[in-house]
């Protein structure tokens, strides 16, 4: 795969991101237990997989730096 560019955030921006990517999450969550669609389900837990990644690198980052890059 290529690199990925990396995505500046304001500490503000990433709080906001890991908190829409965690209700995401839990929306896959409710949807995935509805579908009974083999298929679907099956996409869901792929984008639920990879969107709970995501949170999870933002959310461990954001907790080892909390306060975010020092402001000059």
């Amino acid at each position: 795969g290529h690199p990925m560019p990396e995505l500046a955030l304001s500490p503000e921006e990433e709080e906001m991101l890991v908190q829409v990517l965690g209700r995401c999450v839990s929306d896959l969550e409710l949807e995935i237990i509805h579908t009974d669609h083999a298929e679907f389900k099956k996409l869901l837990k792929q984008r639920r997989s990879i969107l709970s990644a995501i949170h999870t690198r933002l959310a461990v980052k954001e907790v080892a730096d909390p306060a975010g890059p020092p402001r000059r």
